[in-house]
């Protein structure tokens, strides 16, 4: 069967039911019941509330359902709304999302084991994977990332790096004064500055910190010795 394309105004739409709901305790803890467990069957459930939620609905916690029902509700639509999204997009096999987010091929499959890309499964055991772009990845603060977003920052960084010709000495030093502009800019502070608060970018699991921030000091390193 095939999948019947979502607008924007449905997406709306399917919010503003959500929030109406939420303002009518019963109808949101049955409307909760039926997303979770549609979320559960496609292994979908967020990890960081599923326990919060099942002894919520087991129980009956009156009082701890008045915080823990809307996140759980919230969560539970938002990850069933991107899974019934109609998918036209491009794929990425675990080596392609090994370059694109700056990790090892082995972290990528530790990741699908841990359901941080929402709703994906392999279908067979060893089979190859291929991750939609539309599929959401969890970040290790909770942040739910788009994969064509991360995808987006890899190629614009990667064009940064190509220069339409062989650059002289001075075009090469320009290039570098801008790029380190451009980082000091974006992180609001120096290198020094900046890897203080955030960690060094090869001990981390911030994939854009990770990626940028050693961009950052070898651009910093060559100037230095250039």
């Amino acid at each position: 069967m095939n999948k019947v394309p979502i607008t924007e105004q449905d997406k709306l739409n399917f919010n503003s039911v959500i929030e109406n709901t939420l303002q009518k305790p019963e109808q949101a803890e049955a409307m909760a019941k039926i997303l979770y467990n549609l979320a559960l069957r496609l292994n979908a459930v967020p990890q960081n509330f599923m326990s919060e939620f099942t002894r919520l609905i087991e129980r009956g916690l009156v009082e701890e359902s008045k915080t823990i029902l809307p996140k759980a509700l919230n969560e539970i639509s938002t990850t069933v709304l991107s899974l019934a999204e109609e998918d036209l997009s491009r794929s990425y096999t675990t080596g392609q999302l090994s370059k694109i987010f700056g990790v090892s091929i082995s972290t990528i499959n530790n990741w699908i084991d841990a359901n941080r890309f929402v709703g994906f499964s392999r279908a067979a055991k060893n089979k190859q994977a291929r991750i939609s772009e539309s599929t959401i990845w969890v970040s290790p603060t909770g942040e739910k990332i788009p994969v064509s977003e991360v995808a987006k920052l890899y190629q614009t960084n990667q064009q940064k790096m190509q220069l339409q010709h062989e650059p002289t000495k001075y075009e090469r030093v320009r290039y570098l004064v801008e790029m380190i502009k451009f980082y000091e800019e974006r992180y609001r502070g120096t290198f020094e500055e900046v890897i203080k608060e955030k960690g060094d970018p090869s001990m981390t699991e911030d994939f854009q910190w990770s990626r940028e921030g050693k961009e950052w000091r070898a651009f910093l390193q060559e100037i230095e010795y250039d």
